[in-house]
C-alpha cells in the first residue's frame, strides 16, 4: 500500500529545552493594542520560504521553539498527485530544517538520572491524508461527486460545488473529495501536461482528510512517537466511512424493512417526489434520522442515475503510483521569501 495513502499537509513544532539557542526566524509581529495604547497581545508570524515550481513552507524560530507548516512533501515539486508516507515526510521536514542550522524533530526523551530533565517531544497539530481512486473517465467521476454528494456525515456540514467537489467539515476534521485534474488546471497546470492528462484519462478522484488538533488528540496522535504509517492508513479508513455507507435504495425488499411510519417518506422519496410539501421540515428531520440507518437520505435529492463504479469506490481501493511518477524534489535547497 505504500504511496497510495500519503500525507498532503502537515503542522509540527517541538520545544528544545536542552539545545544551544538556534537561529530566530520569523516574518514579523503582529501587535495589538487597547485604547490607552497598551500593547494587548502580540503574535509572531511564521517566516515562509520558496522552494521550486512556486512551491512554499512556512518555518517560525525563537530560538528555543520551531514549528513548521506546509505541504512537505509537495515542496519543490512539480505536483502533488502523490506524496510521501509519514516517515519520508518526517524525514524530509528535517532535511528543511538542518538546511536553516535549525536542529530536527525528535521524539524527546525521559531523563534517566537524577538532575536529568526530560525533553519534550515534537508535537502534530495538524495532518492532511490523502489517496486517489479512478473511476474510468471524467464523466463518471463527476457521477461520483453527485453520488457523494448525496451522503451525510453525522455531525458533520455539508458543503459541495456542483459536480466536481463535495466535502464535509466540523471542529474536529474535515473530508473532502474532488476531481483531481479539474483541481490542476485551476490552479495553473497545462492543458498538455502527462501527469494532468493522465489523471482526466484515469477520471482521478482526490479523497482528502484534515485531521486537527482535537481529533489528532482524541487519537493519541500527538507526540510524534505515536504516529506511524499503519494507525495513518487506519484513521483513513475509519474516516472515511461515507464510501463504506452502501446506497440501498435500490434494493427491492428495503422498504418492508424500514418501520411503518417513516416507509412513506422512504417511498415518496424512492419515486423522485418532493417531500417538502408531505410535511414540515422537523417532520422530515425526525424520519429522515431513521431512514438513514436504512442508507436512505430523504434530505437530499433522489439520485436515480445508475453509478457504474460504485462497488470500487464502496471497497476503497486507492489508485497506486505509476512507475514513470517521481517524487523526487526538484530543488532541495530553500529560500526565503524576499531574498
Amino acid at each position: 500500500m505504500a504511496n497510495e495513502i500519503f500525507i498532503d499537509w502537515l503542522t509540527i513544532s517541538q520545544l528544545h529545552t536542552n539545545a544551544e539557542p538556534f537561529p530566530i526566524y520569523t516574518g514579523g509581529i503582529n501587535v495589538d493594542y487597547d485604547p490607552h495604547g497598551n500593547a494587548r497581545f502580540e503574535r509572531v508570524r511564521p517566516a515562509r520560504f520558496t522552494g521550486s515550481h512556486e512551491t512554499r513552507i512556512s518555518i517560525k524560530s525563537d530560538g528555543r521553539h520551531i514549528s513548521l507548516s506546509g505541504n512537505v512533501g509537495r515542496f519543490s515539486r512539480q505536483d502533488n498527485l502523490f506524496n510521501a508516507t509519514w516517515d519520508k515526510t518526517l524525514a524530509k521536514c528535517n532535511r528543511i530544517l538542518l538546511a536553516r542550522a535549525l536542529p530536527a524533530f525528535n521524539a524527546g526523551k525521559t531523563g534517566l538520572t537524577i538532575g536529568q530533565s526530560d525533553a519534550p517531544s515534537a508535537r502534530v497539530s495538524r495532518i492532511d491524508l490523502t489517496a486517489n481512486f479512478a473511476t474510468g473517465s471524467e464523466s463518471q467521476a463527476r457521477s461520483l461527486i453527485r453520488w457523494l454528494g448525496s451522503r451525510s456525515v453525522s455531525r458533520m456540514k455539508k458543503g459541495r460545488a456542483g459536480d466536481e467537489s463535495v466535502w464535509w467539515v466540523n471542529s474536529r476534521h474535515m473530508l473532502k473529495a474532488y476531481i483531481k485534474h479539474i483541481e490542476m488546471l485551476k490552479h495553473g497546470c497545462a492543458e498538455d501536461d502527462p501527469v494532468y492528462l493522465w489523471c482526466k484519462e484515469q477520471g482521478v478522484v482526490r479523497v482528502e482528510i484534515e485531521l486537527k488538533r482535537r481529533l489528532l488528540n482524541d487519537l493519541d496522535m500527538i507526540e510524534i512517537s505515536k504516529i506511524t504509517d499503519e494507525r495513518l492508513i487506519q484513521v483513513f479508513h475509519e474516516q472515511t466511512e461515507v464510501f463504506n455507507a452502501v446506497d440501498r435504495s435500490d434494493e427491492p425488499d428495503i422498504l418492508d424493512s424500514i418501520p411503518s411510519k417513516s416507509r412513506i417518506y422512504a417511498a415518496a422519496w424512492m419515486a423522485g417526489q418532493d417531500l417538502s410539501s408531505m410535511a414540515h421540515r422537523a417532520t422530515l428531520f425526525r424520519h429522515a434520522k431513521v431512514l438513514r440507518e436504512y442508507g436512505i437520505d430523504i434530505m437530499e435529492p433522489r439520485n436515480i442515475e445508475a453509478f457504474p463504479v460504485k462497488v470500487r469506490i464502496v471497497e476503497m481501493k486507492p489508485l497506486s503510483m505509476p512507475d514513470w511518477y517521481s517524487l523526487e524534489d526538484d530543488q532541495p535547497h530553500l529560500k526565503a521569501v524576499g531574498e
